[in-house]
C-alpha cells in the first residue's frame, strides 16, 4: 500500500512540479526519501496524506486563478471594444475635404498640419437672425477684394480668368469635366487643389504664363493671390448645394469611394446619425471657406463676410437649378460648344452621367439625423437661403437673353 501510494503521488508530483512550485518539489523529495526507508511507513503515509491535501488545495487555487484570468481577459476585451467605438465616434480627423469629398491634411500655410477644418461642437457660433441683422457693414478680406472683379463688371476677354470656387459634392467635378472634356478648356486640375499647389502656382506665375484658361480650387482666398488685379483678374463663380443634402452625399460617398485617398469603409457600418454626432462631421464648411476663417470659431460676422463675397464677387449657381445655372455660366464666360458631339458631351455629363454619381437614401426632414446635421450647419443653412435669393437677383444679368 505504501509503495502504491508513493508511486501514485510521485506521478502527480512530477506533473505539478513542472509548474516550478518549490513546495511540491520539496514534498516529492521527502516522499522519495521515505520510500527508501523500510521503517518509516507511518511517516510516509502521513506525508502522503498531507500531500493529498496540498494537491487538492493547489488544484482549487489553480482553477480559481484560471477563472480569474479568463474573466479578466473577457473584461479587457470588452473595454477595448468600447474604447474603439468611443474613439471612432469622438475622433477628430485632421483633414480638409477637397474634390467631391476627398480629404487631405491641413497645410502649414494655413496653420499647424495637425489642425482640423472640421471643428468640434465647442465652436462658438451665434446664429440667430436678430444677431446677424445687427451687422450691416463688413469688409471683404484682401487680396480677394482687389484681385477678384465685382460681379456687375463686364467680363473682359484676355484680362479676366474664370475662377471656380469648388464646393465638395456640389457639381464641382461636373463643371471641370464639361469644360475640360467637352469644351477643351485648359484647367489646372490638381495644381491648385492644395495649399502647397497654390503656393507653387503663385511662385511660377501660372495665371500670368497663359498656360491655363481657368483656375479652380476650394481655397477661395488663397487662390485669389494668383491674380494681380490689374492685367489678370479672377472672375468668381460657384455651384452651391443645400448643406444637409451635401453632408448626406459626402457621408455616403466617402464610404464607397475606394479610389479616393480618404476612402473610409467604416462609414458603411455606422448610421449617418452616429456620424453626425462625431467630430468628423463638417461644421459650416461654406461659411468657413467664403469668409476665410478655416480654423477659428465662427461668429455672425463671418456669415456676413460670406454673404458679401457671394453678393459682390461671385456668379452663383444652384444644384437645384443646375440647367439654368450652367446656361448662365456658359453665357457669362462665353464658352462655346460648336459641334453636336461637344453639345452631347455637355448634356450627358450635366444631366445623367456626371462624375462621382451614386445613389443613397435621403434623410427625412423630421428625423434626428436631420436635426443633428442642421445644428452642425446653422450658418450654412442661412447662407444657402441667401444664395437662393442672389440666384433670383442675378437673373437681371441675363435679362436680354
Amino acid at each position: 500500500e505504501r509503495n502504491w501510494v508513493i508511486k501514485d503521488y510521485d506521478e502527480e508530483f512530477r506533473m505539478v512540479a513542472a509548474k516550478d512550485n518549490q513546495q511540491v518539489r520539496l514534498l516529492r523529495t521527502q516522499v522519495i526519501h521515505i520510500h527508501d526507508d523500510e521503517d518509516d511507513d507511518d511517516v510516509c503515509l502521513n506525508i502522503c496524506n498531507y500531500c493529498r491535501k496540498t494537491l487538492l488545495k493547489m488544484r482549487y487555487y489553480d482553477r480559481r486563478k484560471r477563472r480569474t484570468v479568463f474573466f479578466s481577459c473577457v473584461l479587457l476585451l470588452l473595454l477595448l471594444m468600447v474604447l474603439l467605438v468611443t474613439t471612432f465616434v469622438r475622433e477628430s480627423g485632421s483633414v480638409i475635404v477637397t474634390d467631391d469629398g476627398r480629404q487631405q491634411s491641413a497645410s502649414p500655410i494655413v496653420a499647424d498640419e495637425s489642425a482640423q477644418l472640421q471643428h468640434s461642437s465647442t465652436d462658438t457660433i451665434i446664429s440667430s437672425a436678430a444677431a446677424v441683422s445687427t451687422i450691416s457693414e463688413v469688409t471683404i478680406p484682401e487680396p480677394f477684394n482687389t484681385t477678384i472683379a465685382n460681379i456687375n463688371e463686364p467680363f473682359e476677354t484676355g484680362r479676366d480668368v474664370p475662377y471656380f470656387f469648388h464646393i465638395p459634392r456640389a457639381a464641382g467635378s461636373t463643371v471641370k469635366d464639361i469644360l475640360g472634356r467637352c469644351a477643351y478648356v485648359r484647367i489646372a486640375w490638381n495644381a491648385t487643389a492644395t495649399m502647397e499647389g497654390l503656393k507653387h502656382a503663385r511662385d511660377t506665375q501660372l495665371v500670368q504664363s497663359g498656360q491655363v484658361d481657368m483656375i479652380t480650387t476650394q481655397y477661395l482666398h488663397e487662390g485669389a493671390t494668383l491674380f494681380d488685379g490689374q492685367e489678370h483678374r479672377g472672375r468668381c463663380f460657384t455651384f452651391m448645394r443645400h448643406p444637409i443634402e451635401r453632408a448626406v452625399s459626402l457621408f455616403h460617398y466617402l464610404g464607397i469611394a475606394s479610389h479616393e485617398p480618404t476612402y473610409d469603409p467604416q462609414l458603411r457600418y455606422i448610421s449617418i446619425e452616429m456620424w453626425a454626432r462625431s467630430k468628423r462631421i463638417e461644421h459650416n464648411w461654406m461659411t468657413r471657406f467664403l469668409s476665410n476663417e478655416l480654423l477659428g470659431d465662427l461668429t455672425p460676422r463671418h456669415l456676413e463676410i460670406a454673404k458679401a463675397v457671394l453678393r459682390q464677387k461671385c456668379l452663383v449657381g444652384l444644384m437645384e437649378e443646375k440647367s439654368e445655372s450652367w446656361l448662365r455660366f456658359q453665357k457669362f464666360f462665353g464658352w462655346q460648344f460648336y459641334t453636336q458631339e461637344m453639345r452631347e458631351c455637355r448634356d450627358e455629363l450635366l444631366n445623367w452621367k456626371w462624375s462621382g454619381k451614386h445613389r443613397h437614401d435621403l434623410v427625412p426632414e423630421d428625423s434626428p439625423a436631420w436635426e443633428l446635421l442642421y445644428k452642425q450647419n446653422i450658418l450654412d443653412m442661412e447662407l444657402y437661403d441667401y444664395a437662393r435669393q442672389l440666384f433670383v437677383e442675378q437673373r437681371s444679368l441675363f435679362q436680354s437673353d
